[in-house]
């Protein structure tokens, strides 16, 4: 990889969107020559994908947390994991070393929408669930180790 595939990576990034020929002029080479790139990024993996981002509160979802829990002894982690994908109010979930067993980042309208979804996890076999409210995230770009 090198300075051209880096500008290629960092533009697609800001803006998913853009043509071969956009970014052919951004990288001043020919379209023909930043498609093969931008191919060549793809099958090496390197590019994963190109994606929507959503506004989660335009969306209603005004209320983050993230919530630690540990699960029962019983309650296998694979299961209990694909169990969290029919919870869509849980955006992600980190499997931790230490003393949780995950770390769970949850959005939802209001507190008892959060409560609902606490209840569901309980459900779900988790033993010890301690919930904090995000007040506010700052967020750095993966293209900053381009």
């Amino acid at each position: 990889m090198d300075d051209i595939d880096r500008a290629l990576l960092v533009a697609l990034r800001e803006d998913g969107r853009l043509s071969y020929q956009q970014l052919a002029a951004l990288v001043h080479l020919s379209a023909n020559s930043t498609a093969d790139r931008v191919r060549r990024l793809r099958q090496s993996g390197v590019l994963a994908g190109v994606h929507a981002e959503l506004d989660l509160a335009v969306l209603g979802h005004t209320l983050h947390s993230l919530t630690d829990v540990n699960l029962k002894e019983s309650v296998d982690r694979h299961e209990f994991e694909r169990s969290l994908n029919g919870v869509p109010q849980v955006l992600g979930a980190v499997h931790t070393t230490g003393e949780l067993d995950y770390q769970l980042r949850i959005v939802s309208r209001n507190t008892d929408e959060l409560q609902s979804v606490l209840d569901t996890l309980q459900r779900l076999g988790t033993r010890d669930v301690q919930s904090r409210i995000v007040l506010g995230e700052t967020t750095y770009d993966a293209a900053r180790l381009l």
